[in-house]
């Protein structure tokens, strides 16, 4: 094999795995991007009744708001992973989301949100086991601030 050939076959070779990288990295880009909005998506599903029934817009049913709330106290440790490098709007790689690179700014603060809106479903769903509806409709709200909190920081309108 001459050294042209052997030169040329490395050269291709390695334009292959960059090339096969680079796609891989859209990819994982775009599943990430996929995996957090159902995540969070899933999330809206479940909290839309309890603001519903919290705002008597619906009749309250103990049993299917404390069935919402133990799937928030799940689901709410379920999006973050989603938000990978390369998967925010205006973070120089060009994607479609509303999830701002202002999350990459200050990746603390936006962890501590996380955290916070884990504790707060938590609470929820605990609550959401006894009695106290009024107890219940405020930390529904105090769940929504939460989630509100974020959007108004980090998600594009």
């Amino acid at each position: 094999m001459t050294m042209t050939l052997k030169s040329t076959l490395v050269a291709c070779t390695l334009s292959a795995g960059l090339a096969f990288a680079a796609i891989a990295q859209a990819s994982d880009v775009e599943d990430s991007i996929h995996y957090r909005q159902s995540a969070l998506g899933v999330i809206g599903w479940n909290i839309g009744p309890l603001g519903a029934m919290a705002q008597g817009d619906i009749d309250y049913d103990a049993e299917e708001f404390a069935h919402r709330a133990e799937n928030l106290a799940f689901l709410a440790s379920l999006p973050w992973e989603g938000f990978i490098e390369g998967s925010l709007r205006g973070d120089g790689h060009g994607v479609d989301t509303d999830a701002l690179a202002a999350i990459a700014d200050d990746w603390d603060d936006f962890e501590s949100r996380q955290r916070t809106l884990i504790e707060e479903t938590a609470t929820l769903a605990e609550l959401a086991q006894g009695d106290d509806f009024g107890a219940m409709r405020q930390q529904v709200a105090a769940v929504a601030n939460t989630c509100r909190g974020c959007h108004d920081n980090y998600r594009a309108d």
